[in-house]
């Protein structure tokens, strides 16, 4: 089907769309590549290749730059149609603080763009800067800035999408004001792909902070440090992030502690000085309480927005923020059973929550045997969902070995919802084309 796939897809496309084989390779699952990865140049491209998809059954992975083809599950898929031409800027006011762009610009393209005028979109998903905007948005997870700013969806104003039947569909618009009807922007915005392909995005900036500083606490171990980050995190302070990690070695601020509760404080010289008085204030009598300036402070966060590289495995648990220490001490305990299932040694675990957002996500790395395989974690993981399903709340499987998350499923079965989320998928995918499975099955 390879052959004559591409043969039929060179008449239907523009110079330049249909990549040479061998290319995106970051795209295979499972050591299987797609028949053909494109790259077309307009939304109307987009849409003729998905009305012909979807005429003829292709499976179709929506894609920016594939810096996290992992995330969301693996999918079996004919077609990968990449948005990474579509990254102009087309329309940009820096008085009204809005802007408009193709779903393939890079999120530090964009930055270079608007901090020129003083302006920036603090939007930090797990993997960096060089991941798309149409991806951000499409995924919806935000990293520790969510904590003062929100996620994606609270700065998204509008949307082009283009449907699994080929309609281009435009939402919202390039102004804060601006809601009328049933608010579909936000619908897209988290779906994975599963509802069409984000082409263009209408957003909000906020203005560029003249100081970036991060405070770090260290302690002994999460559950130490819980008291501490729970009152951070409900301060009337405009702290732009309260991270809790343990351990904090991997970030090499030079420290040996486990664990660190971790502030990033935004604002001119004199907020940012007042800030961290106060909470030098409210920590009082905590010697290990240290200072990371502009500098330091900004490639410690870039860092931590890398953090999940590496892992064979990442696990995202949320709750309610006040149930927090519960589910650290769910993972601790899990944790301390892990021993045994890898022939390699003992499982790393690492931990970072998002602390006024109640999210903790988990990375493992050497979990799999001497022979590569994950044999004997369905259990474990489906054991720790249902532990956190039990409290009311959820375990996303961020990314993982493919056999793995088949097995165990990248959100769990689901409840009332799935109904509605099959109704909408049919609706915006009547065929079924896009990411089959991986929002609901």
């Amino acid at each position: 089907m390879t052959g004559s796939l591409r043969s039929l897809l060179e008449e239907m496309v523009s110079p330049g769309t249909l990549l040479r084989e061998g290319e995106g390779a970051e795209w295979a699952a499972d050591g299987a590549a797609p028949a053909a990865i494109l790259a077309p140049s307009s939304e109307e491209e987009i849409g003729r290749l998905l009305e012909r998809a979807s005429l003829e059954g292709w499976k179709v992975l929506p894609a920016g730059y594939g810096r996290w083809p992992a995330g969301g599950g693996p999918v079996e898929v004919d077609l990968v149609i990449s948005t990474r031409r579509l990254r102009g800027m087309e329309h940009y006011e820096p008085a009204d603080l809005t802007f408009t762009a193709g779903g393939g610009i890079s999120l530090s393209s964009l930055a270079q763009a608007t901090e020129a005028q003083g302006q920036w979109l603090p939007l930090d998903p797990p993997g960096g800067y060089e991941g798309s905007l149409g991806a951000a948005v499409a995924t919806g997870v935000g990293g520790p800035l969510r904590q003062w700013y929100g996620p994606p969806r609270d700065h998204v104003l509008g949307l082009t999408v283009v449907s699994g039947d080929g309609r281009v569909l435009r939402w919202g618009g390039r102004v804060v004001k601006n809601v009328a009807g049933f608010d579909v922007t936000r619908l897209c915005i988290g779906s994975w792909g599963a509802l069409g392909i984000i082409t263009s995005v209408s957003a909000r900036l906020f203005p560029l902070p003249e100081v970036d500083a991060t405070v770090v606490l260290e302690g002994a171990d999460a559950t130490s440090l819980l008291p501490q980050a729970r009152a951070m995190a409900l301060s009337s302070l405009p702290l732009a992030a309260v991270e809790l990690l343990d351990p904090l070695g991997w970030g090499e601020t030079g420290s040996g502690g486990p664990a660190a509760l971790v502030l990033r404080l935004l604002g001119s010289r004199d907020e940012v000085d007042a800030m961290e008085a106060r909470v030098r204030r409210e920590l009082r009598g905590q010697d290990t309480l240290r200072r990371l300036g502009d500098e330091e402070s900004r490639a410690f966060h870039q860092r931590l927005g890398l953090w999940e590289e590496g892992a064979e495995l990442v696990l995202r648990l949320a709750a309610l923020p006040t149930l927090l220490g519960d589910v650290v001490g769910l993972v601790e305990e899990w944790q301390a059973a892990l021993e045994g299932l890898s022939t390699r040694g003992e499982p790393q675990v690492s931990m970072a929550a998002h602390v006024g957002a109640g999210i903790l996500r988990v990375a493992l790395s050497g979990i799999s045997s001497s022979d590569g395989s994950f044999q004997g974690w369905t259990d474990p993981v489906l054991g720790l969902r249902g532990a956190m399903e039990g409290m009311g709340g959820s375990l996303t499987v961020s990314s993982g070995p493919a056999t793995l998350v088949r097995e165990v499923g990248t959100w769990g079965s689901g409840g009332r919802e799935v109904a509605l989320l099959r109704a909408l998928k049919n609706q915006f995918d009547p065929q079924g084309i896009l990411v089959p499975g991986r929002v609901v099955r």
